[in-house]
């Protein structure tokens, strides 16, 4: 009888061990879910923000732009570049295409009208990256680049903006006087 008292004490034991590790383990799972689901909340709340600001900054700088504003468009622009920058994860998840062209194409329209050269010339790269053959893109960096002095660079975006539109007036004439410049 001690035997088996002290077998099923043995059982009892080791039941007792199992359950305290099975506890031990579920409660991990449940604290690595909890935390699993705290950082997809915080994720959520982070691209939330993002957004939030993304399109507060972008609908201040076309408004701006609309007034006739530019200096100030440009300003909220450019904090809007220091946005995306610092947030490129959250970018490339929730901003669309459509989005960072249409903000683009506003920025560099006040740039020009600013002569902030060289942010006009970033933006217009950064619109090329996403739509390679955007002919306003090219002449608008071409322009750029003239501003620049670059005019070798420019030359080669009015040759390919003549590619992309063999019959733009404005591409041919232009070409011909950076040429003559050159």
């Amino acid at each position: 009888m001690t035997i088996k008292i002290e077998q099923a004490s043995k059982v009892f034991n080791s039941n007792l061990i199992n359950e305290n590790i099975t506890k031990q383990q579920n409660q991990q799972e449940n604290n690595n879910n909890n935390n699993n689901n705290n950082n997809n909340n915080n994720n959520n709340n982070n691209e939330k923000k993002f957004l939030s600001e993304f399109l507060r900054l972008k609908v201040e700088g076309s408004q701006l732009f609309k007034v006739r504003e530019f200096e100030k468009a440009n300003q909220r622009f450019k904090q809007l570049n220091e946005l995306i920058s610092s947030n490129k994860k959250h970018c490339n998840e929730i901003i669309t295409k459509e989005q960072m062209i249409e903000y683009l194409q506003i920025q560099i329209q006040c740039c020009l009208l600013t002569s902030d050269w060289k942010t006009s010339l970033e933006s217009c790269t950064k619109l090329l990256e996403l739509d390679p053959e955007n002919i306003k893109a090219f002449q608008q960096r071409a322009t750029t680049y003239k501003h620049l002095k670059d005019y070798d660079e420019s030359i080669l975006d009015l040759e390919r903006l003549i590619e992309l539109d063999p019959k733009n007036k404005f591409a041919k004439r232009e070409l011909k006087n950076i040429k003559k410049i050159n």
